[in-house]
């Protein structure tokens, strides 16, 4: 048997922990130049692309960015036009018209009268069957020429026809018509006179003419050529609603000289926006049927 070694009081104590540096210390010492040389090009290299790497994502994240930025402004501008558009914005609306009728040749209203005009409608041999024409009542004729050399004479205003056949129409019915014509129609058995106007609020014009419903018949009879001294029962009557021809009408019904029931005066739409004054229905379909042959 050996003998037991002694222990040494002060054994020699070897460092368990070493460095980085140490390490490398120790492979340049055990490797080759060479070898040596490509590792440091390897870890150069390494380096140049996570620099570069670091920059792209920068890159990246600035153009990601920029990129919300400009479809937020975007969206922006989009929403801004929508309700420029929708709130802001007049909307084109086509200019009221009665319809297109043909009319009758340039009258000077400052050189005739109402009952002239009538009378000479009245004697009219040459008007056609169920063809309303407008009457074409304009200004005096020495207006101003327009650029291109031609007269122009405009057509007798709403106020200026109203005066011209004596009707005092009151503003409230004035503001809902927006343009108002006088005109006349063959119905086959007369000449009958009626006043053909375009509102653009049906709902608002329905009411200010039922409101002047006690006026109506007195305010446009003479331009219609109602004798109201011969039709004494229809004063003071007020208005029925009927239809003719499936058009909803507000009628004052009389007498004929037989004794028979007949309307006097009447008011309707002829179409949503055209209203017709008439004494005779017939007028009224006339109107109607015209106006819905051009559609």
């Amino acid at each position: 048997m050996e003998p037991e070694k002694p222990i040494d009081p002060n054994p020699e104590v070897h460092p368990l922990i070493h460095t980085y540096q140490d390490d490398l210390a120790r492979v340049m010492n055990a490797t080759e130049a060479p070898v040596v040389q490509a590792l440091l090009a390897t870890a150069r290299a390494r380096d140049e692309e996570n620099a570069i790497e670091e920059v792209e994502q920068k890159e990246r994240r600035w153009y990601s960015a920029t990129s919300i930025v400009l479809i937020l402004l975007t969206l922006a501008v989009l929403a801004f036009g929508t309700y420029y558009y929708f709130r802001l914005t007049v909307k084109v609306r086509p200019a009221p018209s009665v319809g297109v009728f043909p009319t009758s040749d340039t009258i000077v209203a400052s050189s005739t009268t109402m009952q002239q005009v009538l009378a000479t409608f009245a004697a009219s041999a040459t008007l056609p069957v169920g063809k309303p024409t407008l009457i074409n009542l304009v200004n005096d004729p020495s207006t101003p020429s327009s650029a291109s050399g031609q007269a122009q004479q405009p057509l007798l205003s709403n106020s200026q026809l109203y005066q011209f056949i004596g009707a005092e129409v009151p503003e409230p019915l004035q503001s809902v018509i927006s343009v108002a014509r006088w005109g006349v129609v063959n119905t086959g058995t007369a000449i009958v006179p009626f006043i053909v106007a375009s509102v653009s609020d049906p709902e608002k014009a329905s009411k200010e003419f039922s409101i002047a419903e006690p006026t109506l018949l007195k305010l446009f009879s003479p331009a219609l050529g109602i004798d109201t001294t011969a039709e004494q029962d229809v004063i003071g009557q007020t208005f029925q609603s009927q239809y003719f021809y499936n058009l909803p009408v507000r009628t004052m019904s009389g007498q004929d000289a037989q004794g028979k029931q007949t309307v006097v005066f009447l008011y309707g739409y002829a179409t949503n926006t055209i209203i017709v004054i008439t004494p005779k229905p017939e007028a009224l379909k006339a109107i109607y049927d015209t106006v819905i042959n051009q559609h």
